[in-house]
């Protein structure tokens, strides 16, 4: 059934001939409509164009992978309905040449063709992540080094100014950070001359003229405008019946106060503003006694006045503490340290790319800058497109980019330039959506996009935007939440854009009827805690607040699985709910993921972690790599204590304080040696300590071997050795989970194969490649299982769902603090603004934020929280049928009382003063749900009323809050634990002789007294060699091929050079012999057997090209073969041999009767017997059979050997017969102790 498109669609689809941008809501279907478009152009019937002549880029491999794959399933279908179409036969073959690629895959491509023209080798590889942080860490090292020994007076201020405490490590941080965000610039070397020229200040107008300065004003207006409505709700609560009447009289005042400042912000009169800000004085609220008066609504214009006077002290500490001449002096001090900052990077940064020539690797920031070089040439300050970019023009139809709003400027510059200038034709297709941009610590530019969006028009014109409304993913109900919270919390002024009726989402899916209309209800969880809200970082939140959460959504998921009705995509009917239809959403997977995977476990909820964090934390990993540091250097106590606690050594805790207490000098490796060298030389332990003493000697010696073969192994063969050695692979295996702990050692092997392929080698700097990824958090993820997470509830982070969809979502962690460690740095990076650092005067003693980081710290700020509120946008609109927003709230009476002032507010979005607060995402959703109907009970709960008339009361979106307690929560599992510790208590004392239903006791009884008949065939083996039958027969080590018996013989002569040779062994093994001398008669070419010297002169040929070992060489008599040959069975072979009837080592495989095998195999079945025939010759048609041996014999018991082998040579012979059809006429063994045959 063909697809019908809506309108915006069909305009996407058949546009031609100018520039588009698409603005694709979520859900919209945006990357099917990109995909049609380019079919549509590929099958024009008027104009068609090869898929090779158009670019299409997009932000992932995987999402330019599944794009292929769909046009080229687009095409085979197109084909198979026109099989003689040339066109489309030729865009079969062109497919796999087309440029559908990532940004730096195309960036690749330019490279690999046009390399020569910026003198590269094109030999160079793609560097991996650590080997980067590796090499970037070595060249800071030598970098400060260098710079330590120059003692050059400007770097040395510049630590004692900038390092943290007595570390440079922060300034190495500040040196990278700064090189990352220059090499987002087209040209990253203007743009940090461009910050030290900030810091120029006109020494007449100092810091007036600064783009810093006009800043400053917008900020103070802003905020006094803050202040001012702040001041105005609160005196509207005053006015009201039963409002604090006689509060208005300082609340007047305050106003008073706001104004002047105004007016000061008018004038611009900085040194005005810093004296009235530094002597801020606030008149007293009246202490009157008021009757009939609200104790609520008094405390609430209290708050509200409070946060009135922070705005003033908070304008005041942070941009008015001195005076403009002290502002400018601040500014000039900061600009020598800076200088130097922006020296070392572009020091760093020649010195990093020289390193990288040098090892001929690229990073994706080079492939982007090489490209940019290729495609355009730069003379002072006016670009041309080169030659390359005139080709790369006109070869291209139209230029296709995905996900446009995480392009940063370098990739904006490469699509300009591979457009159709040439032609001057408007060709560029940008599809993306600014509520979707979410990579900002990637350095994405979504204002490219907006820039656009605002310039672009809605009509008919070169330059055409093209909005694309309509959700295709979820229900109504959800669409209405989201745009209902959106509309209050998303502006140009935070998030980048307007939500407005253009950005809103408008439903496009159909669902059946027959839904639950109480079930599709967007559900807010108030889990209720108590103490303040979640600390900053990420694994310092208090264990026990997300573990809170957790049970109330486990509680959630139960009453859900099974009963409520969600779609089913395969049917289009309505089934129950399965824990595969749930995703839990998280904005960082980082101890968060492991708290939610135990609590659901913990009540029988199967889930899967699919996020590329805990890989380097789980026990295994851990582990393994502890073991690997060691190996490395057993100097280290904390990895060395953790692998003798671990089942690899297996030592307890008290095991472990013995340790210490008999040796309690020393490093721990010190410890354990002097223990095993103890227990080895005296062995007089009293039971417990011989135990440890055992277990530490293995790990002792295990870890020496290991150690040895550490300085000349390839570190992912090492690995395998320490898991094969140690038992540690198996023993993972057998843990719970095993397949998964398995998968993730198999996977480290796997990294330190991909390490070897680095420019880095051995196991010190393999242990100091992983250490880099974990500090610099780059995590795999745990292996992911084929179909892990189709039958369990799946657990990830927000940037990981971008782009699915699930029936069932659960925006956890929305208690969370964000993450703004950054923003106190003492130095901060902004791409437009430049760097802003404290300015610090070593001499006097003085540390203050200068103007210019206060700037950029704001401007920073409202970034991050403006990536808040898209990240937030992206975890809601995931939700096909079934969103639920769940996080921990601490002091909820206080959080509604102060919310309960935004009632009356008639303004849709939210104050910017109120969203620039928010500290964690209740900070935007509770005020955006404060004049919803769905607060009244909850407001009413605390003595709240909502005012009715407000427009937003009513708004057909439906929400359902319900607050949950930490006692409800607790309640609940004391009695789970209750009813399963009973359950237990039941079958621990059950009674087994209590007959409840005499019939399926027998049952049972019969079917568990089942004995089975065969039992005494377990031993018997399906298959068995020769040689194990031999073994059976013959338990005695000298009945079986042992060291050949000469006496008077002549020494052996040895078959290679004396140079290789090393110290020889005493004696040689049989067994060494007995395959020696087989591999010989295996090999031996009897045609340059004449002498022994020929014989010799092979012996060496099979030496050198390692057919034989050299100890086997050595054990071989060359007499002996010799004796041999000249035999009459010898020179019969020979014949044979020439002849081309000499067949040697010829396999076999024979059933015969076990009884006859095996004494104690006393039953008629078959057992495959297999074995190899030494070698046998045709003469007369018929059959000679040779087997040679090697066993100790004596002169006269020639019977002896008979009897051991008869047996052996009738299989053999009767093996033979059936193989060829002709008769076994002789059979021989030819003994090599005795020098003859012996005829069977």
């Amino acid at each position: 059934m063909a697809v019908k498109w809506t309108e915006e669609q069909e305009k996407v689809i058949t546009l031609r001939d100018r520039n588009i941008l698409v603005s694709a809501a979520a859900g919209s279907g945006k990357t099917a409509v990109l995909v049609q478009r380019i079919l549509s152009k590929i099958m024009d019937p008027v104009k068609p164009v090869d898929i090779d002549r158009l670019l299409i880029m997009t932000f992932t491999r995987a999402a330019a992978g599944e794009m292929r794959e769909r046009i080229e399933r687009a095409l085979d279908q197109a084909l198979a309905e026109d099989p003689d179409n040339e066109h489309l036969q030729r865009q079969m073959t062109l497919i796999h040449t087309a440029q559908i690629t990532t940004i730096d895959g195309f960036c690749s491509y330019v490279i690999r063709n046009y390399f020569h023209l910026i003198g590269l080798d094109p030999g160079y590889r793609t560097a991996d992540e650590g080997e980067l942080k590796l090499l970037q860490e070595d060249v800071l090292k030598e970098l400060f080094e260098d710079y330590y020994a120059e003692g050059d007076e400007d770097f040395t201020t510049f630590v004692e100014c900038y390092a943290a405490g007595k570390s440079d490590e922060s300034l190495k941080e500040h040196v990278l950070d700064l090189y990352d965000a220059s090499m987002s610039n087209p040209w990253p070397e203007e743009w940090l001359d461009g910050c030290v020229e900030n810091y120029c200040l006109d020494p007449e107008k100092g810091i007036v003229e600064t783009k810093w300065y006009q800043s400053l004003w917008e900020i103070v207006d802003s905020a006094l405008k803050e202040a001012e409505e702040l001041n105005r709700s609160a005196m509207e609560i005053c006015g009201e019946s039963e409002g604090p009447e006689l509060y208005l009289d300082a609340l007047q005042k305050d106003l008073v106060l706001i104004r002047q400042l105004q007016e000061l912000s008018d004038k611009q009169d900085y040194d005005q503003m810093v004296q009235t800000l530094q002597n801020l004085s606030f008149a007293r609220l009246s202490t009157k006694k008021m009757e009939g008066v609200s104790g609520q609504l008094k405390s609430l214009v209290k708050d509200i006045r409070e946060d009135a006077k922070d705005i003033l002290k908070d304008l005041g500490s942070r941009y008015f503490q001195c005076s403009l001449e002290e502002l400018t002096e601040l500014t000039l001090a900061s600009a020598g340290p800076l200088k130097m900052l922006v020296k070392l990077t572009k020091d760093f940064a020649q010195r990093f790319s020289d390193k990288k020539r040098e090892k001929n690797v690229l990073d994706f920031s080079d492939m982007e800058h090489f490209a940019l070089e290729i495609l355009l040439k730069k003379e002072g300050d006016i670009c041309t497109p080169s030659q390359a970019a005139r080709e790369l023009s006109e070869k291209y139809d139209e230029v296709l980019l995905d996900e446009y709003q995480d392009s940063n400027l370098v990739q904006e510059i490469l699509m300009q330039n591979v457009s159709g200038w040439v032609n001057d034709r408007k060709n560029i297709f940008m599809v993306g959506d600014v509520k979707q941009s979410i990579y900002r610590f990637r350095l994405a530019r979504p204002e490219l996009f907006m820039e656009k969006y605002k310039s672009y028009s809605l009509t008919d014109s070169l330059e055409q935007r093209i909005d694309l409304h309509k959700n295709f993913r979820s229900r109504q109900e959800v669409l209405e939440s989201v745009n209902f919270i959106f509309r209050q919390i998303m502006g140009a002024d935070l998030g980048g854009i307007d939500y407005d009726e253009a950005a809103a989402l408008y439903p496009g899916a159909s669902f059946p009827e027959g839904q639950d209309s109480e079930f599709v209800k967007t559900e807010v969880l108030l889990v209720e805690k108590d103490g303040e809200i979640l600390e900053d970082s990420d694994v310092d939140a208090p264990e026990n607040e997300r573990e809170l959460e957790a049970l109330a959504i486990a509680g959630k998921i139960r009453s859900m699985v099974g009963h409520d009705l969600v779609l089913d995509k395969e049917t289009g009917e309505y089934r129950p709910v399965r824990y595969g239809d749930i995703v839990i959403l998280l904005r960082s997977a980082t101890g968060w993921a492991e708290t939610f995977g135990e609590v659901l476990a913990a009540r029988g909820i199967p889930s899967y972690t699919a996020s590329r964090t805990g890989y380097f934390s789980t026990t295994e990993v851990v582990t393994l790599l502890n073991y690997l540091r060691v190996l490395d250097n057993p100097l280290q106590d904390i990895p060395l204590t953790g692998v003798l606690r671990s089942p690899i050594v297996g030592c307890t805790t008290e095991e472990l304080a013995e340790l210490r207490i008999a040796y309690p000098e020393g490093m721990i490796c010190e410890c354990v040696r002097a223990f095993v060298e103890d227990y080895r030389e005296h062995r007089i332990f009293e039971e417990k300590k011989k135990t440890l003493g055992e277990k530490l000697s293995r790990f002792w010696d295990t870890m020496n071997g290991l150690r040895d073969m550490a300085a000349y192994t390839p570190v992912h063969q090492l690995i395998l050795e320490v898991l094969e050695r140690t038992g540690y692979g198996n023993h993972a295996k057998a843990m719970p989970d095993g397949a998964q702990r398995s998968a993730n050692l198999n996977m480290l092997v796997e990294k330190a194969m991909e390490y070897e392929k680095t420019s880095y080698r051995g196991l010190f700097n393999f242990v100091r490649y992983i250490q880099k990824l974990q500090q610099y958090q780059v995590d795999y993820g745990e292996v992911n299982l084929s179909g892990a997470g189709e039958s369990a509830v799946q657990i990830m982070t927000i940037h990981k769902s971008k782009g699915l969809e699930f029936p069932v979502v659960f925006a956890a962690g929305m208690g969370k603090r964000f993450n703004f460690r950054d923003m106190n740095a003492s130095i901060l990076i902004h791409p437009d603004l430049g760097i802003g650092a404290d300015a610090i005067l070593p001499e006097k003693r003085i540390i203050a934020s200068s103007l210019c980081k206060q700037i950029i710290r704001r401007e920073l700020l409202k970034e991050s929280l403006g990536e808040e509120l898209r990240v937030l946008y992206v975890a809601l609109t995931r939700a096909k049928e079934k969103l639920i927003l769940c996080g921990t709230v601490g002091d909820l009476e206080q959080k509604l009382t102060s919310l309960s002032v935004l009632r009356d507010s008639k303004e849709e979005l939210l104050s910017l003063g109120l969203r620039m607060r928010g500290k964690t995402y209740w900070d935007y959703v509770l005020p955006s749900l404060a004049r919803h109907r769905c607060m009244s009970s909850l407001f009413h709960e605390y003595g709240i009323f909502m005012n009715r008339m407000n427009p937003l009361y009513g708004d057909p979106s439906e929400f359902v809050v319900t607050k949950i307690t930490a006692q409800d929560l607790t309640e609940n599992e004391i009695v789970e634990q209750a009813e399963r510790e009973m359950k237990k208590e039941t079958l621990e004392n059950w009674n087994p002789g209590r007959v409840f239903d005499s019939e399926i006791r027998e049952e049972i009884e019969r079917r568990f007294s089942f004995i089975y008949p065969y039992q005494y065939l377990e031993d018997l083996p399906v298959k068995v060699s020769v040689s194990e039958l031999k073994k059976r027969s013959y338990h005695s080590e000298q009945d079986l091929e042992e060291t050949v018996d000469y006496e008077t013989e002549e020494e052996i002569q040895p078959i290679v050079p004396r140079f290789i040779e090393e110290k020889k062994e005493e004696g040689y093994t049989g067994a060494l012999r007995g395959t020696a001398y087989h591999r010989v008669m295996e090999c031996l070419d009897y045609g340059h057997a004449g002498s022994q010297e020929e014989i010799r002169s092979q012996l060496r040929e099979w030496f050198d090209n390692k057919k034989m070992e050299r100890k086997e060489a050595e054990s071989v008599r060359v007499r002996d073969i010799w004796n041999f040959v000249e035999s009459s069975l010898g020179q019969r072979m020979k014949a044979a041999s020439e002849k081309k009837l000499l067949f040697r080592e010829q396999p076999f495989v024979i059933a015969r009767k076990a009884s006859e095998l095996e004494p104690q195999w006393q039953c008629e079945e078959d057992v495959l017997v297999q074995g190899i025939i030494d070698g046998y010759f045709i003469e007369d048609e018929e059959i000679v059979l040779v087997d040679y041996k090697t066993d100790f014999v004596r002169r006269g018991e020639e019977q002896k050997l008979i009897n051991r082998y008869r047996v052996q040579l009738e299989d053999y012979a009767q093996a033979l017969e059936r193989m060829t059809g002709r008769k076994v006429k002789e059979r021989y063994i030819y003994s090599f102790t005795l020098g003859k045959e012996i005829l069977l």
